[in-house]
């Protein structure tokens, strides 16, 4: 009983509750904050030591290039197919592992400068990569002498500096760390403070979200309940005008979608039902893809009705002409008859 009562409550009401809700969440989240500020200064300490996503990735970045480096130096030296194969299995899938972690990284980076520093180890990366192609290519031609001097002489110092500077991300974002643990102490008696405002701020955001919701859902869904009633009603004259890229707009699209298509199969009846009464058998749909689903059996049942009500006529035509030649044999016997007592 009680999940019926629920489902069966007004939007309007389910969101007054939930906004309430939130706001007295809020409130004591808010509360539970304020008296929680004061851990903060014990664990801003614990950030240097702890580790961070920003070196963790940095430094996974700089193994997963050795290991592609020490890949690639096997290529060259493999002595089969099979050997090489792996190989390149194993370069490819290092190849995605490093552009994930590059591409993680952005989601941590702490300042231009650490940004400029990836950014050029990524670049001197990319540049390495294509130095690799080659060497590869080199290496299942079977060139090993030039595909092994390409790596010591043509590709080693892409790769020293990438790695370089992805140690150097490694050292600044330590650096950091331990920067932004003394910064957490002086922000801590700012804090509190902030954190008051924040949460009257929030509190009065949300009652004027929440206000602006519910005029948004309850203009719309009040014209969605009329406009249905009056389809219900028979009346296929309706189109909602509600526009939005929200729940309540792709239900309007679907409503009016379907009183399209209702107004389409019901036009096309009417034709299809003059045509048949003009013995017209043969007239065809001008929307079949409207009865799709179960509004196929419709369609299939004029189809149907039209071919039975041809083959009738047909029967009836050539019951007539069995008919008129019989007529014309007696005709024709009696006057023979005629003739013959004459």
């Amino acid at each position: 009983m009680k999940i019926k009562s629920i489902r069966n409550t007004k939007i309007k009401t389910k969101l007054l509750v939930l906004g309430l809700i939130s706001i007295g969440g809020l409130l004591f989240l808010g509360t539970e904050s304020i008296l929680t500020a004061r851990q903060i200064n014990q664990a801003s300490t614990d950030i240097s030591e702890s580790w961070l996503p920003s070196i963790i990735i940095a430094e996974e970045l700089n193994k997963a290039t050795s290991d592609y480096r020490l890949k690639e130096n096997y290529h060259v030296i493999a002595k089969d197919e099979a050997m090489m194969r792996f190989a390149d299995e194993e370069l490819g899938m290092l190849r995605g592992e490093i552009k994930e972690k590059f591409d993680r990284y952005e989601n941590y980076i702490t300042s231009p400068k650490d940004h400029e520093m990836m950014l050029q180890a990524q670049e001197l990366w990319n540049q390495y990569l294509l130095c690799s192609d080659d060497i590869l290519a080199l290496s299942r031609a079977g060139q090993t002498e030039q595909a092994l001097e390409l790596i010591r002489e043509g590709s080693r110092t892409l790769f020293e500096e990438s790695s370089g500077l992805i140690l150097q991300v490694v050292e600044f974002n330590k650096t950091g760390a331990e920067q932004a643990s003394i910064k957490a102490d002086r922000l801590y008696h700012r804090l509190t403070r902030e954190k008051t405002i924040i949460i009257v701020v929030v509190v009065a955001v949300i009652a004027l979200i929440l206000s602006y919701i519910i005029q948004a859902i309850e203009k719309p869904v009040e014209a969605l309940v009329e406009g249905t009633r009056r389809v219900a009603n028979g009346d296929l004259s309706v189109h909602l005008d509600y526009r939005s890229e929200d729940e309540i707009g792709v239900l309007t699209r679907s409503v009016n979608a379907l009183i399209g298509r209702l107004n389409d199969m019901i036009k096309d009846e009417k034709h299809l039902l003059h045509q048949i009464g003009n013995e017209n058998y043969h007239a065809e749909s001008e929307c079949q893809k409207a009865y799709c689903g179960d509004f196929a059996p419709i369609l299939y049942a004029i189809t149907s009705l039209q071919n039975r009500l041809e083959q009738n006529q047909l029967n009836q035509k050539k019951h007539e002409e069995q008919s008129e030649k019989q007529a014309v044999i007696e005709h024709i016997s009696t006057k023979g008859r005629g003739k013959m007592r004459k």
